[in-house]
């Protein structure tokens, strides 16, 4: 009595819902170079009530190449905010996925043997063709996957098409920032102890694994949302000592980092910003050994203009430069100055910003930014601004074309809460190929703490920083316990995005943008787009067939 059916990768299998139908899949097509993955959602219907332990049994030819994860429920005590139109807040009702669900189905777990069963409630597996290692054979291979609990077997079958045919290597700059001091505190290790950087590693690979290329560097601990007046977790790795007005510095920590995200195969650099959030008021907190004393030095009692923050940073900056250069990463760094300023804050953004640009002259500057007026002063070279603001900046004439989105792009645009439909994230790909964007920012990869830092969470517990944000806005990975990282469907959706996107740029190449853009219709937009999940994946097929 163990029913069986086989969705794509955009269904989402809750324990207590009927399963969304319009994402059954029994077959689909894919590059040899690329990740495909599909589920089986498994219920059983019979006479006990117990808890049943049931087996997987998977025959294939595809090797290694073909995984298995159980996927598993978080709680959301904050799934989307009410809508209230007299504050702003609109929520595109259509685009949610049972938003009144006490759980979602997120964390991707290695299978274990046996699975244990709940009757009647729907359960899924997510199954991966990973071809990123390693390209595979192409051609038509079937999968039969059978489900028992020892008396009765429920056999399916999958079928994939594997074109002989590569992805072009991802243009996209992707960052998720990376927060150390979620690490340190959940895993309970010291900043830059060996365990530390073991789990950081895990964590890092990850990222790249899905195709996060940029990774914030933690100059010094990041200035961002924490408290006025308070502190999050030191993690800072330049040294820093101090005597009289002038500083030395040691990069040892910082050549660290870079070596591991070399071997992980990260690409881009993003340093730490040079002030604090919301206009760039104050210093991030600086730690320094002053006649042999551990002590901070700047923090929110530091004015960002005042001279003698100014002038440490011009001390810092041309130290650091050549380090960059002599690690063979200066052209791939991009220096922050102050997240999310808004039009209030212009004059005293502006200044430290253009104060910024000059020390790093031939760097990149970025920032997340949604005012255009800000960008129109001519103090930061790539704004990044929120998705539902791209109307403004996309008449204007910038070169390298960056967007993000956080916990208030929520009407009608892509968005990776959990309560947003698989497909309503996956779109972004194909909106970034359509605009021809070049990066993508979003502020949590792993920030495994509540509002403002005031302290940590644990990220199966609560999925919104404490009821701060929607669900699935603070994270789009999870602590194993052995300090690996684990993946979420919202990261695998999110891969599968980038690789929508570099499938177009290889079509585009093959027979022309026009007849792309017909391919996947001229009216697409940031806010003009398809619900339908089964669009989606025939316009990705129709892509595979054509290359």
């Amino acid at each position: 009595m163990i029913d069986a059916v086989l969705l794509s990768s955009l269904a989402k299998v809750f324990p207590q819902y009927d399963l969304p139908m319009d994402c059954k899949k029994t077959k689909g097509s894919m590059l040899k170079n690329e990740a495909y993955s599909f589920q089986v959602a498994y219920r059983y219907s019979g006479d006990s009530m117990m808890n049943l332990p049931v087996y997987v049994e998977v025959d294939s030819d595809l090797g290694d190449a073909l995984t298995y994860r159980m996927v598993e429920t978080v709680p959301c005590d904050f799934p989307m905010y009410p809508n209230n139109p007299g504050v702003g807040l609109v929520v595109q009702e259509e685009g949610l996925v049972h938003p009144e669900s006490p759980v979602f189905p997120d964390v991707l777990r290695p299978g274990n043997k046996p699975l244990w069963i709940l009757h009647n409630q729907w359960r899924s597996l997510w199954f991966t063709i990973d071809g990123t290692k390693k390209a595979l054979k192409p051609g038509v291979h079937k999968i039969k996957i059978t489900i028992t609990d020892g008396c009765g077997r429920t056999p399916v079958t999958f079928t994939i098409d594997i074109k002989d045919k590569k992805l072009p290597k991802q243009t996209l700059i992707c960052t998720n920032w990376f927060h150390c001091d979620g690490l340190c505190q959940y895993y309970n290790v010291e900043f830059a102890s060996e365990r530390f950087w073991e789990i950081c590693e895990s964590f890092v690979q990850k990222a790249a694994d899905y195709g996060i290329n940029m990774i914030l560097m933690p100059l010094f601990t990041p200035p961002l949302d924490t408290v006025p007046n308070q502190e999050r977790l030191t993690t800072q790795l330049v040294g820093v000592t101090k005597k009289g007005k002038k500083y030395t510095f040691d990069f040892t920590l910082v050549k660290r980092w870079i070596a591991m995200c070399k071997k992980c195969g990260v690409e881009y650099y993003e340093m730490s910003h040079m002030f604090t959030q919301w206009g760039a008021k104050h210093a991030p907190k600086v730690m320094a050994t002053v006649d042999g004393k551990y002590q901070k030095i700047f923090g929110w009692e530091t004015d960002s203009h005042g001279e003698e923050y100014k002038d440490f940073l011009k001390q810092f900056i041309a130290a650091l430069i050549p380090v960059l250069k002599e690690e063979k990463i200066a052209k791939k760094c991009y220096f922050h100055t102050s997240d999310e300023p808004g039009a209030d804050m212009l004059e005293g953004y502006s200044e430290c910003a253009s104060f910024l640009r000059d020390l790093v002259k031939g760097f990149k500057t970025f920032d997340a930014l949604s005012d255009i007026n800000i960008y129109k002063t001519g103090c930061i070279e790539c704004p990044v601004p929120g998705i539902d603001h791209m109307d403004e900046f996309l008449k204007a004439d910038i070169k390298e074309r960056w967007t993000y989105y956080c916990c208030g792009q929520i009407n009608k645009v892509s968005n990776r809460f959990l309560c947003f439909p698989s497909v309503r994230q996956r779109i972004l790909g194909m909106q970034l190929w359509k605009y021809d964007i070049k990066g993508f920012l979003q502020w949590g990869y792993n920030f495994y703490n509540s509002q403002g830092s005031e302290r940590p969470v644990d990220p199966y517990n609560t999925t919104t920083g404490g009821g701060w944000v929607p669900g699935g806005d603070c994270f789009i990975v999870y602590p194993n316990y052995d300090g690996t990282a684990l993946p979420s469907i919202r990261m695998e959706v999110m891969r599968e995005g980038h690789q929508d996107m570099r499938a177009l740029q290889a079509l585009e190449k093959k027979i022309g943008r026009e007849e792309v853009e017909k391919l996947v219709g001229k009216k697409l937009s940031f806010t003009n787009y398809s619900l339908d999940p089964n669009k989606l994946i025939k316009i990705r097929e129709k892509v595979n067939e054509l290359l």
